[in-house]
């Protein structure tokens, strides 16, 4: 079984109600339980690109903050914020190529 994408981690996060935010380069979550014991290997194996993804694209909290560059793309392309990930995630899979 492969790692989980960073944003399949924040598709899992919205829809299980969890939020995040980056505190001193640190992932600190909050949701309706509170995530038991370890965190799930997929989170930890992506921790830093999750940290740095939610840095560059959401302004440091998910969901994304008003005015940060994934709210910005979901209001270019008039779309939902899950098809606005799914382009940003396609853009940075071409630029990472």
């Amino acid at each position: 079984m492969n790692a989980q994408t960073v944003p399949q981690i924040l598709r899992c996060f919205t829809m299980s109600g969890y939020t995040a935010r980056v505190v001193d380069r640190r992932l600190e979550t909050e949701g309706l339980q509170p995530l038991a014991g370890p965190l799930p290997a997929s989170i930890k194996a992506n921790r830093d690109e999750l940290i740095a993804f939610l840095n560059e694209w959401a302004d440091g909290v998910w969901p994304p903050a008003p005015g940060s560059g994934l709210r910005e793309a979901q209001q270019i392309l008039g779309c939902g914020l899950a098809t606005a990930l799914d382009a940003v995630e396609a853009a940075l899979k071409r630029h990472a190529a």
